[in-house]
């Protein structure tokens, strides 16, 4: 009765959830995935009220949620990156396997030890391994991320997901526990996960306003003179002086941090390897969370590598210019990358094209 009572309450506020994502965030694929997730929840606590040929078959689609849990942990807390090839093939693999599973021993009219092994043993313990990708992406991608209510907000959501599925999984396959604690671990996740979405569902699927345009890296970029208005313009000092006030006018808006991080960067700071939000904050003796507000809401990144590759590849992309017999391995080192395959994945993403061709179109 206690775990009727518990799967009612469950499915009702997966239902919640799932309208609140398709209402607000269906555009994101993170959201979708997450909502595959919840559908996946929403199908385990609803099971026992199934007819009897949909309940037999409900366990092809609670296998497909850890890995769901663990593709939605990646898109969220490392965005920007693919799925990794093997991890990918082992998602798929827990997901398919039982349902070749279930057609084998449909077939034959009984389960071989080879399709037991197969089809059940490995992909629980792939569930496992996706569960545990999933809290290690969890732990990767919070230190990184520039929106400080994100980081809580996501920290909290997938926190909650990943211990409920988590229990729900083991306890099941393991027999520990009863079927009324992991409804109830469910229910409490999803609960918990309903209200940080309604204090804060924008930060957690990073929507982002297209119309606020992020600001060129100032140490590297040419300052705007009447040199660069043609001659044709009428009145050319007068467009000039305007210039002038512009920016005049925007320095008076930027914070005495902001400028900070203008100083230290223009130093050539962001060469240094490995460097973290937790370096720059020491370099500029500021807590990190204030310098974690400058870099996202003054200057409108998500990502603390997205705003140092910024720096290094406007540098690189210069010398690769001025220094056309420099060796770009060398260039690539001077800027602060470790390997040349980690600066061309970097110079790639930013330019669209690759460190040499960049130079020869050039």
């Amino acid at each position: 009765m206690l775990e009727l009572y518990f799967s009612a309450a469950g499915a009702g506020a997966c239902v919640v959830l799932m309208m609140l994502i398709l209402k607000d965030f269906y555009h994101s694929i993170a959201a979708r995935a997450f909502l595959v997730l919840i559908f996946g929840a929403f199908v385990h606590l609803t099971r026992h009220w199934l007819p009897p040929y949909l309940s037999s078959h409900a366990y092809m689609i609670e296998s497909a949620t850890p890995a769901f849990f663990w593709i939605s942990c990646r898109l969220i807390f490392q965005e920007g990156r693919h799925l990794p090839a093997l991890g990918a093939t082992i998602a798929v693999y827990s997901f398919i396997a039982p349902i070749v599973k279930y057609l084998i021993t449909f077939y034959l009219g009984y389960i071989p030890v080879w399709v037991e092994l197969w089809g059940r043993v490995i992909p629980q313990l792939f569930e496992y391994a996706l569960i545990i990708m999933g809290i290690v992406s969890l732990l990767r991608g919070r230190e990184d991320d520039m929106v400080e209510s994100r980081r809580r907000l996501r920290w909290a959501i997938m926190g909650a997901a990943g211990l409920s599925l988590g229990w729900a999984v083991f306890s099941f396959n393991l027999h520990l526990g009863s079927a009324a604690s992991r409804v109830l671990a469910i229910d409490v996740s999803i609960l918990i996960i309903i209200w940080f979405l309604f204090k804060g569902r924008d930060d957690i699927w990073g929507r982002v306003d297209n119309s606020v345009q992020r600001p060129a890296v100032p140490a590297l970029n040419s300052t705007i003179t009447a040199e660069h208005i043609p001659l044709e313009i009428e009145g050319k000092e007068a467009v000039a002086a305007t210039i002038d006030v512009v920016h005049e006018e925007k320095e008076k808006f930027e914070s005495a941090e902001l400028k900070l991080v203008y100083a230290v960067m223009a130093e050539g700071f962001y060469r240094r390897e490995n460097l973290t939000l937790k370096d720059l904050a020491l370099e500029l003796a500021l807590p990190e969370y204030k310098v974690r507000a400058v870099i996202n809401k003054e200057l409108g990144y998500r990502n603390f590598n997205e705003f140092i590759n910024e720096y290094r590849i406007a540098e690189a992309a210069q010398r690769l210019i001025s220094e056309p017999t420099t060796p770009i391995s060398n260039i690539a080192l001077d800027v602060g990358y470790r390997t040349l395959s980690s600066f061309n994945r970097a110079f790639r993403k930013e330019k669209e094209t690759t460190p040499t061709a960049y130079r020869e179109e050039t």
